[in-house]
């Protein structure tokens, strides 16, 4: 195999692999709407059922794009802007201690790894296997 062709299964691989983490939570969101609307209300998100409905087509439409190696660039920034915008909103560590301090430390840390992850995506490309 050449370095291209593995340079491109790995960027496929990585669509796939960033993709599945948002398909999951979109689809789950989806079949359980008011446990959604639930959380997003306890985590004061404004305009809850607009917020959750807009969450739910995120996650669905951006990781099949992803996927299909559509609008990449687009589909990630949009992702990667998201994911930093929701671990802002939601996962408050600085003002918590102990065990729960840490827990949501490292949520937000595995966030923006995934965040980075993107931006990388965002900048290569999709590669040469696409739909």
């Amino acid at each position: 195999m050449t370095e291209q062709s593995w340079h491109s299964i790995i960027v496929l691989a990585a669509r796939f692999l960033m993709a599945a983490v948002f398909l999951v939570s979109g689809i789950e969101k989806a079949l359980n709407f008011q446990r959604a609307l639930n959380e997003f209300s306890s985590a004061k998100i404004p305009l809850r059922p607009v917020s959750v409905v807009f969450t739910i087509a995120l996650h669905l439409v951006a990781p099949i794009c992803l996927m299909a190696g559509w609008l990449v660039t687009e589909m990630a920034i949009a992702l990667a802007v998201f994911t930093v915008t929701a671990t802002v909103l939601v996962h408050h560590f600085w003002t918590m201690e102990g065990e729960q301090r840490l827990a949501r430390t490292r949520i937000a840390l595995a966030n923006l790894g995934l965040v980075g992850g993107l931006l990388l995506l965002a900048v290569t490309g999709p590669g040469t296997l696409v739909l």
